[in-house]
């Protein structure tokens, strides 16, 4: 037990965000679910997108060490540049939250528990809107706690997403990551995954992922508008694919004929129902 918590002592752990004037209204419920984690020894480093009063909620979270980064730029590089920020100053585990969620009092703590054997977590998450929670452990409804998680499962659909992961950073190098892409966390976790890189799924802990009028794409049915942006969202997110890996071929030429259809999936994942 001793020798545990010293390794727990040393282990140096970042939680990343992007905040922007968008998000300003989420962000007390973002911040007190940091505050009351059990895992105390943790830098919140911020991407700054804008948010010209941030400080205001620095002062505010006095017992959070934040660390704010001023970059103004596209939804791909604020992510790339924290993300190699991380990398840079050599932080053991990176853990991912959007600031218009919040999360679990047990989440960075058991994302420190399962990397010690896994290189990627991925937790359940509960949906909620303005009202309430809806739909608790809604991906549990599809995967069994500490099941492996494959490319082959991620191929045609998503579960990872940047408020319910976490990496291990061991050996990571600086990333560059494409500029036209919609699906980043997708593609992100897509190639870790290629790369052979091993991700468990846990419902040990919880993230609540918000659903609103502004998410890129949320866990519900499609009507035909949100269809089309899909299909081309999923499109731009294979030939991706198969520029980062030549032994990773889809057909993109028959996905890009595909017509607006009802498909009936109970409890689908992002990007199921194309």
């Amino acid at each position: 037990m001793v020798t545990q918590q010293k390794e727990l002592e040393t282990i140096k752990v970042a939680f990343f965000t992007v905040v922007f004037p968008k998000n300003e209204k989420f962000l007390l419920k973002f911040l007190s679910s940091l505050k009351s984690q059990s895992f105390k020894k943790f830098d919140l480093v911020v991407v700054n997108d804008g948010l010209k009063n941030f400080q205001d909620f620095k002062d505010n979270f006095i017992d959070l060490n934040i660390i704010d980064l001023d970059i103004t730029g596209s939804q791909t590089k604020n992510r790339e540049a924290g993300i190699n920020y991380c990398i840079e100053n050599k932080y053991d585990i990176l853990i991912f939250g959007d600031s218009d969620d919040f999360f679990e009092s047990n989440r960075i703590e058991k994302c420190v528990e399962l990397l010690k054997d896994n290189d990627i977590v991925v937790n359940d998450l509960n949906l909620f809107d303005e009202n309430l929670v809806y739909q608790k452990m809604y991906l549990s409804k599809r995967l069994k706690n500490y099941q492996k998680i494959d490319f082959n499962f991620v191929r045609n659909k998503n579960i990872f997403g940047l408020s319910n992961t976490a990496i291990r950073l061991k050996d990571f190098k600086k990333i560059e990551l494409p500029t036209d892409l919609v699906a980043l966390d997708w593609y992100i976790f897509s190639k870790l995954l290629i790369d052979g890189k091993k991700a468990i799924f846990t419902n040990d802990t919880v993230s609540y992922y918000r659903q609103h009028d502004f998410n890129t794409i949320g866990l519900k049915p499609l009507d035909e508008l949100s269809f089309k942006f899909a299909l081309n969202v999923k499109i731009q997110h294979y030939k991706a694919l198969n520029k980062l890996n030549k032994n990773i071929y889809i057909d993109i030429k028959k996905l890009a004929n595909k017509d607006f259809a009802k498909k009936k999936i109970d409890y689908p994942l992002w990007w199921e129902q194309i």
